[in-house]
């Protein structure tokens, strides 16, 4: 069996803007190479996650985008300043663990809604975590800080330790009568057995 060629058509009168035919190419003089180079960057600058490169035009001369991945970019931007705005509205700072809490909160509703990649919010759990880890280093530091500040402030003072000599002992109770008794037969049994 022999596998017969598919020419792909191109509609009916629309030319090519990007590649030539053979009789053309055979027709056309010899581009210079500033004119190559000048031809590929009206080419998009998109490439994609296979390295291949877009063949549509650039919609104009400042930028390196044709319209659909212009409209792309602009698209993903907007996106990404939106799910920045929720994610950074509901934290101040992140210096106790509830805003910490609350901004993975936040993380996991962007997540669920598609609006931050799942890459992107496992670094920023990753974060959070390094975060927290942090913040009973800081909490220990803080307390050493204030320990010292006390002991400096002792040492300021001058002042020996008090001693308090005449604290009050136990009220007294006398024993009980039957509670003595025994005790004292228990202790003349243990001398007589001796």
């Amino acid at each position: 069996m022999k596998s017969k060629s598919c020419e792909k058509s191109r509609g009916a009168g629309v030319p090519s803007t990007t590649t030539l035919t053979a009789e053309a190419a055979n027709l056309a003089p010899a581009e210079p190479q500033a004119q190559a180079a000048e031809s590929d960057t009206a080419l998009c600058g998109n490439i994609d996650s296979a390295g291949r490169r877009c063949h549509m035009l650039v919609m104009s001369a400042a930028s390196d985008l044709c319209a659909y991945h212009a409209q792309r970019r602009l698209q993903a931007q907007r996106g990404s300043e939106t799910a920045a705005s929720e994610l950074l509205a509901c934290v101040s700072d992140f210096s106790d663990a509830a805003s910490v809490n609350r901004f993975l909160g936040t993380l996991v509703k962007q997540v669920t809604l598609k609006r931050i990649p799942r890459r992107d919010a496992v670094t920023l759990a990753y974060i959070c975590q390094l975060l927290l880890n942090s913040l009973g280093a800081i909490n220990r530091e803080e307390c050493m800080r204030l320990e010292e500040a006390r002991f400096q402030e002792l040492q300021a003072q001058k002042r020996p330790p008090r001693i308090i000599w005449d604290i009050p002992g136990p009220p007294y109770e006398p024993p009980d009568p039957l509670e003595a008794a025994l005790a004292k037969k228990a202790s003349n049994d243990a001398s007589s057995r001796t």
